[in-house]
């Protein structure tokens, strides 16, 4: 009968054996040395292995830590703004020097955040690790392919002051962001580029 009284019929008898807390303390203090002198040995018992010295085989498609992209005459931003404006959390700070020529604005009255439409230089240029999450918007908005997600994430600190990373930090090599660059289709818009070519 469901949600009724179950009466439990007949008791069952413990022997003395059972009845004493000590044999059986004593028994669980045997087995327990047993397996340990037996894996301390070597012999039998399990064996863990060896904990690696090298980080962990990550797939290539982990977001970690977004970095500026840098070719050889500086950083490809163009300093659109464009990432500080999507980031979720607010964690990208982005200024334009103010001797910078004007964003080109449109015809409708909107203003063209395309490469190459002279948005401006940028003077300084910050992310507050501690508060993104790695959505990767910021990545995904760039029009000039600035801004990537580097596999780097296992980043730790005690002072949260010291996860604030200004221009200098964020600069990291073309050359070494190959991955995640193909990964974004390939060659990508550079601001330094000699000329681009005349169709």
């Amino acid at each position: 009968m469901p949600g009724g009284v179950i009466e439990v019929r007949g008791s069952e008898r413990l022997g003395l054996f059972e009845r004493l807390w000590l044999p059986g303390l004593v028994l669980s203090f045997w087995i327990a040395a047993r397996r340990f002198f037996r894996s301390w040995k070597g012999r039998g018992g399990r064996t863990h292995a060896p904990r690696p010295l090298l980080p962990h085989e990550r797939s290539g498609n982990v977001r970690g830590m977004p970095v500026l992209v840098a070719d050889a005459g500086g950083p490809r931003c163009v300093g659109c703004e464009l990432c500080a404006a999507i980031c979720p959390s607010r964690c990208i700070r982005v200024e334009v020097a103010p001797d910078s020529p004007p964003r080109v604005a449109n015809t409708d009255g909107s203003e063209n955040f395309a490469p190459g439409a002279g948005c401006g230089r940028i003077e300084r240029f910050e992310i507050d690790v501690s508060r993104c999450f790695y959505c990767g918007l910021c990545e995904e908005v760039c029009p000039a392919d600035a801004l990537v997600m580097s596999p780097l994430f296992e980043i730790a600190t005690s002072d949260p002051g010291n996860l604030v990373f200004d221009l200098d930090a964020l600069l990291v090599p073309a050359r070494l962001l190959a991955r995640q660059l193909e990964r974004r289709g390939g060659e990508s818009f550079s601001p330094f580029s000699d000329k681009e070519e005349e169709g």
